[in-house]
């Protein structure tokens, strides 16, 4: 090799060893960066010269140097894939876990505790009011005990409702956050493609921006990514393409009209049709919406993964309420939801709806049991109270004749007044076997031929319930608690009535919802009500730590190939350094030689 041949391989060397220098230094500076990944150097040998061609065997070559080919970007596609999915799943339980803590919050502090020590207060003051039902004062503590039983029964459903709305918030939060990430990755896509298309140089730190969205959509949902040889990465949601190489699919939001809930859909799959009388056309959502949340939640499926499923089954579609658990009734909304007709409803359907519906929604499921209790003690009392009154002597009876109310709605009327005109133009005025209802009498005492008749709760309107949300204490019992002394017309004492609401409490007659098989009493029932969201929680909780070890143990994995080591990379630095004053010595030397050649020349 000449010595001008020599000076090419040293400056190589050099420029080299600076290059791969410049890449130990951006590791270093990024240390802390997170989502980047380690750069590594790769080297490689210069096309050889051919010093002779007259060899019989090989031509004799000669190296000219080295040349840094390419700053390596090492990620395990398995531990990546291994790392997303177990971050979808650890999201999803983490939701779910998050949300029992939230119940546990209510029930185990101030409005849960109160409305434990309350129903426990109501049913003593009952106890107490059965040994003298005619003391004023045992009567004032039931009114007080009834009141406080409503208000603290309020602030708990309130809560509830509270939680509710709190997760629709965190859904619409997340969706947005979904778009904007599929709106960044098809960016990054534009711009590694045109860095990259050339293939002399890789866009390794975008690339790491992209990965990290990837990653944090991972938490999100359910996600299939693949890279294709441009360079661009697609990415499907649930099984239905969101990024593509040239834009993303963005999840629109369908809001109820009622509850203000939403639902994620995409728009691309949304379907048209006409209503063939009045040619109207409509949209369809059936097949647009991201998820099908009647599906059973296991891993083998993996419809356990993803924050956003998580926050939806939580969620639910509204308030649950006693209607959701009675198998026998038949509303609107569980007709809809089966895409049956009234005339196939039975009781079998009823446990499907709950079962699809009501049993994986961590806060309709609450709210629905909760409702129940009250809703049963509510209508337990006035029932009670109802068939014990006598109208024809105003003994537990409004001034109208109504019979007295416990506990009233906050809207609508009790009771509605049936005369002997509407009798004769509509014998079904009144149905006599399943209706309740009272004669009304004059002053006299003397039946007018007209009756109050008890307005059933409509299970299709809320507003008729005796719900939480709708109840209040009897004002006028408030104001006067003596007018529902348990004093007879006759100066006698009615025991066997404050007996009744004792028995009544005391009665197993509850289920919890229908997949319980303890019958309980209405304390009975409230301890299981408690001991229920315990147990799940707990069970929420075992598998949100078992995968929070597993997405740690992947993550630790995967940095141990992709993290950065100070320790590591400062080797480095010094390898290269060397190399690099190696290179410059050498420069040296035949800098040395060429001048002693010049001056021997000369």
């Amino acid at each position: 090799m000449s010595l001008m041949g020599g000076l090419w391989v040293g400056n190589a060397g050099m420029v080299t060893s600076q290059n791969a220098l410049n890449t130990v230094a951006h590791n270093l500076s990024n240390l802390s960066t997170e989502g980047y990944v380690r750069q590594q150097v790769a080297q490689s040998d210069r096309t050889y010269m051919n010093v002779s061609s007259s060899s019989p065997m090989s031509k004799p070559q000669v190296g000219i140097g080295s040349y840094y080919s390419e700053t390596r970007h090492v990620r395990s596609t398995f531990l990546d894939a291994s790392y997303r999915e177990e971050n979808g799943r650890f999201n999803f339980y983490e939701v779910s876990y998050d949300t029992f803590l939230e119940i546990e919050n209510i029930l185990g502090e101030l409005e849960g505790a109160a409305f434990n020590d309350s129903t426990k207060n109501l049913w003593t003051a009952f106890e107490e009011l059965a040994k003298s039902p005619a003391d004023a004062s045992k009567i004032g503590n039931l009114v007080q005990a009834g009141y406080d039983f409503v208000q603290n029964a309020n602030a708990v459903s309130d809560s509830f409702r509270t939680a509710q709305n709190n997760l629709n918030t965190q859904i619409k939060d997340m969706i947005t956050s979904i778009n904007e990430i599929g709106e960044q990755i098809v960016e990054l896509n534009k711009q590694i493609q045109k860095i990259e298309a050339a293939g002399v140089e890789n866009a390794n730190d975008l690339r790491d921006k992209r990965d990290l969205l990837i990653d944090e959509l991972s938490g999100y949902a359910n996600i299939e990514v693949k890279e294709l040889t441009n360079t661009c990465v697609t990415i499907k949601l649930n099984g239905v393409d969101f990024v593509t190489s040239e834009q993303y699919n963005k999840i629109e939001m369908l809001e109820d009209e009622n509850t203000k809930y939403v639902t994620p859909y995409w728009s691309q799959n949304v379907t048209y049709k006409e209503n063939p009388r009045t040619h109207e056309v409509t949209k369809c959502y059936d097949s647009a919406f991201v998820y099908d949340l009647t599906q059973e939640i296991s891993t083998a499926a993996d419809t356990d993964v993803g924050a956003l499923r998580a926050l939806l089954l939580a969620r639910g579609d509204h308030a649950g309420n006693f209607t959701d658990l009675d198998t026998s009734i038949m509303t609107d909304r569980k007709l809809e939801a089966l895409g049956i007709t009234a005339d196939q409803y039975n009781e079998e359907y009823g446990k499907k709806y709950y079962d699809e519906y009501i049993s994986e929604s961590i806060m309709m499921g609450t709210e629905a049991e909760f409702d129940q209790l009250v809703h049963k003690v509510v209508t337990m009392i006035n029932s009670i109270i109802m068939d014990a009154a006598q109208p024809e002597k105003g003994y537990l009876c409004n001034p109208d004749g109504t019979p007295m109310q416990f506990i009233q709605k906050n809207q609508g009327e009790a009771f509605k007044k049936v005369t002997t005109a509407d009798i004769a133009v509509d014998k079904n005025a009144i149905d006599w076997e399943n209706d309740q209802y009272v004669k009304i009498y004059d002053e006299n005492g003397d039946f007018t031929g007209d009756y109050w008749v008890y307005v059933k709760e409509d299970v299709n309107d809320p507003t008729t319930w005796y719900c939480p949300s709708n109840i209040q204490i009897n004002q006028e019992l408030m104001q006067t608690p003596s007018k529902m002394t348990l004093l007879k017309p006759d100066d006698t004492v009615d025991y066997e009535l404050a007996k009744k609401f004792i028995d009544e409490f005391a009665k197993a007659d509850m289920y919890l919802n229908p997949d319980a098989t303890k019958i309980s009493n209405i304390q009975d029932y409230y301890t299981d009500f408690v001991s229920k969201i315990s147990n799940s929680g707990s069970i929420y909780k075992d598998l949100y730590e078992n995968e929070q070890m597993t997405i740690e143990q992947v993550e630790y994995e995967r940095a141990a190939i992709t993290g950065v080591s100070s320790d590591e990379e400062l080797e480095h630095m010094i390898m290269y350094q060397n190399a690099y004053n190696a290179a410059s010595r050498y420069i040296n030397v035949i800098t040395t030689m060429l001048d002693s050649l010049l001056a021997m020349a000369a």
